[in-house]
């Protein structure tokens, strides 16, 4: 495990022993098998690393987190998965910049490619409100990596469903996903 740098306001005791206390958490969530517990125990997991600034080992338990949820059907825990995943790359980026110029590219095209999929699979969601949250706090990833034209179309279709607007599919978005899938 890699300490890149700690989060600002968290005591370095406070935030191992939360990892502890999940790693311990996930140990016996294991022995269970149920799916969605253990998206959630890795998910734990995977915000104290992220604490700590263990970008590697978050992102590990946050992947693992996801292939539990989808493999429970567990949608809307996937998509809460999804957001943490965006911005933890986000700041893994951030981190790789520090370390080297260019460092952080490709953890935001990884960032970027989840952004889009987790879009077009909020257009599933019958839950308007969360899809609005959803895409606003996916909009402030992009807008943070400078994406201000992306960030805006999600805000718009955060603003549609808000009035309660079928969204229109923004083009850009979909075809950054093709593109990207190819």
């Amino acid at each position: 495990m890699t300490m890149q740098h700690h989060m600002p306001n968290t005591p370095l005791v406070d935030s191992r022993e939360r990892l502890r206390t999940s790693l311990r958490h996930l140990e016996a969530v294991q022995a269970g098998g149920r799916h969605w517990a253990l998206a959630e125990a890795h998910h734990t997991v995977a915000g104290a690393y992220r604490e700590l600034g263990a970008w590697p080992s978050a992102l590990a338990n946050l992947q693992a987190a996801r292939r539990w949820a989808q493999a429970g059907g567990a949608r809307d825990l996937d998509i809460d998965i999804a957001c943490t995943l965006v911005e933890t790359l986000a700041g893994a980026a951030d981190a790789a910049e520090h370390q080297q110029r260019g460092g952080g590219r490709p953890l935001r095209e990884q960032a970027r490619d989840v952004v889009f999929d987790t879009a077009q699979e909020l257009a599933r969601v019958a839950d308007a409100q969360r899809e609005v949250g959803v895409l606003l706090r996916l909009s402030d990833v992009l807008d943070r990596f400078g994406d201000r034209d992306d960030a805006t179309q999600l805000q718009m279709r955060a603003l549609q469903r808000t009035v309660g607007e079928t969204p229109v599919t923004t083009p850009r978005a979909v075809d950054a996903a093709a593109s990207r899938a190819h």
